[in-house]
């Protein structure tokens, strides 16, 4: 295997590390009900002062989310270990640097100043006036919860359009804010517990030998992986990697050996097929699992309810980009 693969393979497989309910939209207090199949969410963790809230039918839970004007989120929240550590450190810091206390303090204040530096705390009440455009040259989405009750988001790697963005005036610095906004809405509004996680599908379906020596897409790649992992660690539940090239499995035995048998038992390395469509199924369920990224749809039975055929037609992608017209009206 070359430089160039290697070098292409490691990217992705570190980007699964950090990747990182059906909602019935209420507009224009912003209120959506989160569907608890399979084991509860976390109930958000904003002041009541803050919020607006309905009543919910006995087979759903509510979920209530600040208005626009208190879409503001620190570093740190309510149970995420910081309140009761000494120094204030959030335990998945402490977990990322293996309760290394002090390399842990010098991550977390990265992360603070990084949040400073960037406006991170307060980007989901700021104008996103290039959110679909983002949306067009790297497909992201969110199509709804997986059988465990983790957020589910799709990358469709695969897809990603530097040329279009730079001919619109899209930079990458703008597509990694825009999955930071993707990131904050997850951690904030869709699960805010402090110990969440996503499970992430990998779309690679179009990667070939061009997309790995563009070095636009390589720069934008290795930022992308190195924000992720600095400022959202132990934010992964399960990656699922597919429509693979060959040379993949190829890599990933070289790898696998090297890897902890946690970190190998979270990544699946899928090829197409029928078996991909099923795992997809029985991981994603037949309600969320996003039909384009199914070989054979007719295995969904005629009794799904599932909606997720686009990148912009799931509920909670409708709800998102309603928060962002909202932003832009105020």
């Amino acid at each position: 295997m070359n430089g160039a693969l290697r070098f292409y393979f490691f990217l992705i497989v570190e980007i699964t590390f950090v990747a990182c309910f059906p909602f019935r939209k209420e507009l224009p207090n912003l209120i959506v009900f989160a569907d608890t199949r399979g084991g509860g969410s976390a109930s958000s963790q904003v002041s009541e002062e803050a919020t607006i809230t309905l009543e919910a039918s006995p087979d759903e839970k509510i979920l209530t989310i600040p208005d626009i004007d208190n879409l503001i989120f620190p570093g740190s929240k309510p149970g995420d270990g910081s309140e009761s550590d000494p120094d204030g450190i959030p335990t998945r810091f402490l977990n990322m640097q293996k309760g290394n206390r002090e390399k842990a303090k010098v991550a977390f204040d990265h992360h603070l100043q990084w949040r400073k530096d960037h406006q991170v705390d307060d980007i989901l009440k700021r104008p996103h006036a290039k959110f679909d455009l983002c949306k067009k040259i790297f497909p992201v989405y969110i199509p709804g919860l997986d059988q465990q009750n983790h957020i589910v988001v799709v990358q469709r790697v695969g897809m990603i359009d530097i040329e279009y963005g730079e001919e619109h005036g899209v930079s990458g610095d703008d597509l990694l804010m825009h999955y930071i906004y993707i990131v904050e809405y997850c951690w904030n509004i869709l699960d805010p517990a402090p110990d969440a996680v996503m499970t992430t599908v990998m779309d690679l379906k179009g990667v070939r030998m061009k997309t790995i020596r563009d070095g636009h897409i390589r720069g934008f790649l290795r930022k992308f992986v190195s924000t992720m992992s600095e400022n959202y660690p132990n934010r992964s539940h399960k990656t699922l990697v597919i429509n693979a090239p060959a040379w993949i499995n190829t890599a990933f035995k070289l790898v696998k050996p090297l890897l902890r048998s946690s970190t190998r038992e979270k990544i699946t390395i899928l090829n197409g097929g029928k078996d991909q469509d099923q795992m997809l199924i029985d991981i994603l369920g037949p309600d969320h699992v996003p039909r384009e990224l199914l070989n054979d749809p007719s295995l969904l039975s005629s009794n799904s309810d599932s909606k997720s055929c686009g990148h912009v037609s799931s509920d909670i992608e409708t709800q998102m980009r309603e928060l962002v017209r909202s932003s832009q009206r105020v």
